[in-house]
């Protein structure tokens, strides 16, 4: 049976004196020593010399926020890679001159800015003042909004809403997103140019904590032949009723579009000051805020269960964490469900055992670590000590958790997110190369419960592959890029003049 594709030259990750593999049928049909794979060729065959290149699984990102990330492709105003106050603002200007309507920012970072501060109504008023305009701070947990769209904000004033510094956090900031929100047919594209972008970094498939009507945003973009990256969706723990009621458990769709689960929220961000913590923020900046009690939570764990869904709840804090834990335990929740903790930035020795009794899976990232280490965001908002425990992936990994590794859009990335894990600024957050690529890809499957499908190179698998620049045993992975990308044996990407 000859093969569609052969791949042949290269170390193939995980598979021991595997230098090639061939294709058929959109599945792995042979891997090993190149001499017998390429017997597997025929006519019809595509050749892909490797050249010592390295062939791993495709990447998965286990958590993102996937049409957010298409939409910074064109429609949102880029913000994260303002070096100051004054250059966001002035990107923020410039955009209001050439559009009407809503003006949006996302990805700004006080952290970096010489500043030190949180953008303010009165920055936006100053650069926006004729249309509505906000900026979503980097995490998604805080924006500053200038006065025309706080006039759209029907909260009160209180713990998520400051009216005179046109701050809105939590549930506060995504209300008057949604009030922005673009048109369908500018979200639907946005579909596509966040499944090109993922094929550029050698995404093939991601676990996206969606919002409430994604789904059918993904069908259009589905039917439509633009969607090229495999979506296991995880909506709003809202949506639990509507999905229990319909019978959508687990898995329901297809091989490029499944829900998996639901998604709930603990807490807020570090960033935000919304993580809650058990001791204060520095400077005496309270404690973060619970944003789900610890009876409602065990309710979900029941619920999410009894439809046949994974939870992934979003904890950073350790107060959050412990409510999490707590709530876990009320449930009494199985081994078998795969239930998640998304992020788990800051946990004890103690609550990560009983991460390991309750059979939790570690949905962390490691471009986390960009605000670690002397002078980060983190030290200044949680001081040295909390710094040097946050994010520990290696603790995690040493008492044996399933590790899933995502980005959360900050930015999206496995090589930048990998380099990070590979030379961090404290030991328990260090991994190896090969533990950071299988929690990218084996560990990532398997918390979305595909790894019979996904994560590994191996006959019968889909072949979700990626193909880097060199072999990350003999070259630094800082100068590593992506050079092709197979969906299903076919090439989704190709870095300019790569064969």
């Amino acid at each position: 049976m000859p093969a569609d594709l052969i791949l042949h030259g290269g170390p193939i990750f995980g598979v021991e004196g595997a230098d090639a593999l061939a294709v058929r049928c959109k599945r792995v049909l042979a891997v090993g020593p190149a001499p017998d794979v390429l017997r597997l060729k025929g006519p019809e065959t595509s050749l892909v010399p490797l050249r010592g290149r390295a062939v791993l699984p495709g990447f998965f990102d286990a958590h993102t926020h996937f049409i957010r990330v298409g939409l910074e492709q064109a429609f949102y105003v880029e913000l994260r890679t303002a070096k100051s106050l004054a250059e966001a603002l002035d990107r923020l200007r410039g955009a209001a001159a050439h559009r009407e309507g809503w003006v949006v920012g996302r990805g700004w970072d006080e952290s970096r800015w010489p500043e030190k501060r949180y953008l303010e109504r009165s920055d936006l008023d100053r650069a926006v003042p004729r249309q509505p305009c906000y900026a979503m701070r980097v995490d998604g947990h805080m924006l500053a909004a200038n006065t025309l769209a706080l006039a759209r904000c029907t909260r009160p004033e209180g713990e998520f809403v400051d009216r005179d510094l046109g701050h809105l956090r939590e549930d506060a900031a995504w209300d008057l997103v949604r009030a922005a929100r673009p048109d369908r047919e500018t979200l639907i594209e946005a579909v596509a140019a966040a499944s090109r972008h993922a094929a550029s970094l050698g995404v093939t498939a991601v676990g996206d904590m969606a919002g409430s009507d994604h789904l059918g945003l993904y069908q259009a973009a589905l039917r439509r032949g633009t969607l090229n990256t495999r979506v296991f969706v995880y909506p709003p723990a809202d949506l639990l009723p509507s999905l229990r009621a319909v019978g959508l458990g687990r898995g329901f769709g297809s091989s490029l579009l499944a829900i998996q689960g639901v998604k709930a929220f603990a807490d807020g961000s570090v960033g935000a000051r919304t993580a809650a913590l058990g001791a204060p923020y520095r400077g005496g900046q309270g404690t973060g805020q619970l944003l789900v009690e610890r009876d409602a939570l065990a309710r979900l764990w029941r619920e999410a269960e009894e439809a046949g869904l994974q939870l992934a709840v979003h904890a950073i804090g350790d107060r959050a964490i412990e409510e999490v834990l707590s709530a876990a335990e009320l449930a009494r929740v199985g081994p078998h469900a795969r239930h998640r903790i998304e992020h788990l930035e800051l946990p004890s020795p103690s609550q990560l055992d009983r991460v390991v009794s309750l059979s939790l899976v570690a949905s962390m990232q490691p471009n986390f670590l960009q605000w670690s280490g002397p002078g980060g965001m983190y030290v200044e908002r949680l001081g040295p000590e909390r710094d040097s425990r946050i994010d520990p992936h290696r603790e995690v990994l040493a008492r044996g958790i399933p590790l899933a590794f995502g980005s959360d859009g900050m930015p999206m990335g496995p090589l930048y997110g990998i380099g990070l894990a590979l030379d961090p600024p404290h030991p328990p957050q260090r991994v190896s190369w090969s533990e950071s690529v299988r929690a990218y890809t084996e560990g990532a499957a398997y918390a979305a419960g595909a790894e019979k499908e996904l994560g590994t190179i191996a006959r019968g698998k889909r072949a979700d592959l990626v193909v880097l620049s060199g072999d990350p045993a003999r070259t630094p992975w800082g100068e590593l890029e992506v050079d092709l990308t197979f969906l299903g044996g076919e090439r989704v990407y190709s870095r300019e003049a790569t064969p």
